[in-house]
């Protein structure tokens, strides 16, 4: 584990290995802030500048964040909490608030490049999953009217528990009891050129399937390959995000875009052996390499696919077990917790 940090926030400067991201934008960061220690907004753009770090999702639209990153090269992913939903969707005119409230008096300097609707709605908040569309598609009414539709997409990140079926990735397919809410959902997504947004953990699907997953498959580390219909694989976040395209095509939506918008390895839990500094090392060094190579995946090589790594800090307010509060990539200080480069 690495040692404890000091206590004062330190200079972002003094961080003797930066994030660079020099002719690669596909890579992004999550901002959780479930936490009753973290530095404010502002240090936090101070943060992501020092470190060159161009593309941040946010939980949520809370406007001293979007204050504080206006007028930076930041790309933002912003979002409606799933209790939203039910009067977004109820209510043209509530999306037209939502927009005037959250978004308008921010942008163009926060620049706003994804609205999250809602998030794992199907796993989190299942009752309100029968809104998700109408919510979506009133926000989408409300950003023609201002004349936003172009710049900003629409979009709902999605749990890999969406489907029925992840394995051969040739073979995924949606769980046939969601099947009727993601067919308009992905009618929308192709109407208006927005992603489908997915946070991909291989370090859940390897908690949860030992016996059949080896860990080096979730790492990145691994030297074999598996093929599937003459599609070579070598790691387990290819396979899932392929999954997810094939289930997409499996309901006549092949051209949708896939962008990950959570992922990440915790570096401490109770089970040292799956949660631990290296592990967690291994998987973000090896995803930045892949994912910068723009190498694609097989279902689609050469197309390169933005994501989001989980998370900027721990958060040590976040219930469930304990690894849950240990993704952070940065401590409080400014430090950060190991070793990444995330130049090409």
């Amino acid at each position: 584990m690495a040692a404890s940090p000091p206590q004062l926030l330190c200079a972002v400067a003094c961080l003797t290995v930066l994030f660079v991201f020099a002719g690669a934008e596909s890579i992004g960061i999550c901002y959780g802030r479930v936490a009753d220690n973290l530095p404010p907004p502002d240090a936090v753009a101070g943060l992501l500048a020092a470190n060159n770090i161009h593309k941040l999702r946010m939980f949520d639209s809370d406007p001293a964040a979007l204050n504080a990153f206006a007028n930076t090269p930041l790309e933002l992913i912003t979002a409606v909490p799933n209790e939203a939903l039910p009067s977004l969707a109820a209510e043209p005119a509530a999306a037209l608030q939502w927009l005037a409230a959250n978004v308008l008096p921010f942008y163009p300097a926060a620049h706003i490049k994804y609205i999250a609707v809602g998030n794992e709605i199907f796993l989190s908040s299942p009752q309100n999953a029968p809104f998700l569309v109408g919510a979506m598609r009133n926000l989408q009414a409300a950003l023609q009217s201002a004349g936003l539709q172009d710049a900003i997409k629409i979009s709902s990140p999605h749990a890999a528990s969406v489907l029925a079926n992840s394995f051969p990735p040739s073979q995924g397919a949606f769980d046939p009891a969601i099947v009727d809410t993601m067919k308009p959902f992905l009618e929308f997504l192709s109407e208006t050129g927005a992603p489908f947004m997915a946070n991909i953990y291989p370090f859940f699907s390897y908690l949860g399937n030992r016996a059949d997953i080896p860990l080096e498959y979730a790492l990145f580390a691994s030297p074999a390959l598996f093929v599937d219909g003459g599609l070579p694989y070598s790691n387990l976040f290819d396979a899932t995000v392929d999954s997810l395209i094939s289930a997409m095509e499996g309901v006549g939506r092949p051209g949708v875009r896939v962008v990950v918008t959570e992922t990440g390895w915790p570096w401490a839990g109770s089970d040292g052996q799956a949660e631990n500094v290296g592990n967690a090392m291994t998987y973000n060094v090896n995803l930045v390499k892949h994912v910068l190579s723009n190498a694609g995946t097989p279902k689609r090589p050469g197309v390169g696919v933005e994501t989001y790594l989980f998370d900027l800090f721990n958060e040590d307010q976040k219930p469930g077990r304990d690894f849950e509060r240990d993704f952070g990539l940065f401590y409080p200080t400014g430090q950060k917790v190991y070793d990444i480069n995330f130049s090409p």
